[in-house]
């Protein structure tokens, strides 16, 4: 099986079609204080230009992460076809929007927006510098 690796600095018409054909659970990797990278799955959607669109509850270690080192990758796989996101993360933190976003983010994902009702969310704007499909 032929193999093609493209990376691009941009998110393409290509990758953006790709990453929205159906409903994908990215895998985040942010940097732990000892320099290792800590790992977990989270919902996502598009936003303008080279912008994903994630939310987190306050307090979460990947919040703690992200506030001492912006950078972030994220991978999206269906088998041996993938997509890897490298950039760095913007922290929103308007508890309003933040509410406003995960409960769209429910809605993407087929969960309960009442469910976050009280909850103190912070929205993550990925700014992506690379993106990279192997297929």
């Amino acid at each position: 099986m032929a193999e093609t690796l493209v990376s691009t600095p941009t998110l393409s018409l290509e990758i953006r079609s790709w990453l929205m054909a159906e409903l994908r659970f990215p895998v985040m990797a942010t940097i732990a204080s000892d320099g290792m990278p800590s790992q977990s799955v989270i919902w996502f959607d598009l936003a303008a230009g080279d912008v994903v669109l994630m939310n987190t509850r306050v307090g979460r270690i990947k919040e703690r992460h992200l506030r001492r080192d912006p950078r972030v990758s994220l991978c999206f796989e269906q088998e041996n076809d993938y997509v890897t996101l490298a950039g760095r993360a913007e922290l929103i933190d308007d508890p309003e929007r933040g509410l406003r976003d995960i409960q769209a983010l429910a809605r993407r994902y087929g969960d309960d927006p009442a469910a976050f009702e009280g909850q103190h969310r912070v929205t993550i704007l990925m700014h992506v510098e690379r993106a990279t499909r192997h297929t």
